[in-house]
């Protein structure tokens, strides 16, 4: 009899823990920690750096304070936090500001809520945005002519005397031209950013060469960027630029200036190749580009 009711009362407290479940708590994936800086390493420029985490290299280079030719050295850090505050549009045309030692217009243009280029703009300042203390700087565009004193005027003049500056030239960048295949090759992987693939892989023949996709400037060559080997950016633009990744030999330098006819690199024995084309920092299709 008694075992039969310890039967019972077992049973019974299957059941009612059948009908009752625990409650699961929801623990969904924390958000992943974002990367706020680099230390910049041996062989790296501005550029691979912006490719490294998909940046525009202007607003990585603003963030920075930075001018061309883009200077960065070995252990320097750098902030990977572009996003700036922009300007609103509804500026006090009373507003003004008076540079102090240290200022740079990047600092200015951030304390006082507004975007670099646009407060550049407003004061008809070129890069690499030259400022010297004592320089009356105009916050909004009803503000442009502002007047120095005598005084002020004297001291900026004196300023540019004694510490003059020498602005890099801006480079120049062919026009009308069109996109080319790189290499006579087939796709062996195509674009699909869903699964980190942000190019397009190649399989062209023994030891190909390579030609620039585009006429342009060459802003990095090395094998400093981990996954893309030896390899070689070039700009096309202000907004566009090429990667040419797992070369065997690279032929060309930083600074130099290439056209479609021009060999860059060459490839391996196995033939393959790694091709990007980035729009303002971010990976397009080449195959929509090229012909």
């Amino acid at each position: 009899m008694r075992k039969e009711i310890f039967v019972w009362l077992f049973s019974l407290l299957v059941v009612s823990c059948s009908n009752n479940p625990a409650s699961v708590t929801d623990r969904s994936q924390p958000p992943s920690i974002r990367i706020k800086s680099h230390q910049v390493d041996v062989g790296e420029t501005l550029y691979s750096i912006a490719w490294r985490y998909d940046l525009n290299v202007v607003d990585l280079a603003n963030a920075n304070s930075l001018y061309e030719p883009y200077i960065i050295n070995p252990g320097q850090e750098l902030t990977l936090l572009v996003s700036l505050k922009k300007y609103s549009g509804t500026p006090n045309p009373k507003k003004r500001y008076k540079v102090r030692a240290g200022d740079t217009l990047f600092s200015i243009a951030t304390k006082h809520g507004l975007d670099v280029k646009t407060l550049a703009n407003i004061n008809n300042l070129d890069s690499p945005y030259i400022i010297t203390p004592n320089q009356i700087l105009a916050l909004d565009e009803k503000n442009v002519t502002i007047t120095q004193t005598r005084e002020q005027l004297t001291s900026t003049a004196r300023d540019q005397r004694t510490n003059p500056v020498t602005r890099p030239k801006s480079v120049v960048y062919a026009k009308n031209w069109q996109w080319k295949w790189p290499v006579k090759a087939e796709v062996l992987e195509p674009f699909n950013p869903k699964n980190l693939q942000k190019g397009i892989s190649l399989k062209a023949s023994s030891n190909a060469k390579v030609n620039p996709a585009a006429p342009g400037n060459v802003v990095y060559a090395g094998e400093g960027l981990r996954g893309y080997g030896k390899l070689i950016i070039i700009k096309h633009s202000d907004m566009l630029l090429s990667a040419y990744a797992n070369n065997e030999e690279l032929l060309v330098r930083v600074g130099q200036s290439v056209d479609q006819t021009d060999v860059i690199s060459s490839l391996g024995v196995d033939g393959t190749m790694y091709f990007e084309i980035r729009k303002d920092g971010n990976p397009v299709n080449p195959i929509n580009y090229l012909r």
